[in-house]
């Protein structure tokens, strides 16, 4: 069976640079960072979740 292709999606390599040294900067950086994760960790743990049932359903048969 094969996989979801949002669950074959990487995550984005790049992330963005700081580009100064203020909080501002700073701040902007990470609220970046918190929209990129929650997508690529949930994806993640979907595909590790799927990966776990399909290897559990292989071993039981």
């Amino acid at each position: 069976m094969p996989y979801q292709e949002n669950l074959k999606t990487k995550c984005p390599e790049t992330l963005p640079r700081l580009e100064g040294n203020t909080g501002q900067l700073l701040a902007k950086a990470l609220l970046i960072y918190q929209d990129i994760y929650p997508v690529c960790a949930a994806r993640h743990n979907a595909l590790v979740n799927e990966i776990n049932k399909r290897e559990r359903e292989l071993n039981n048969e």
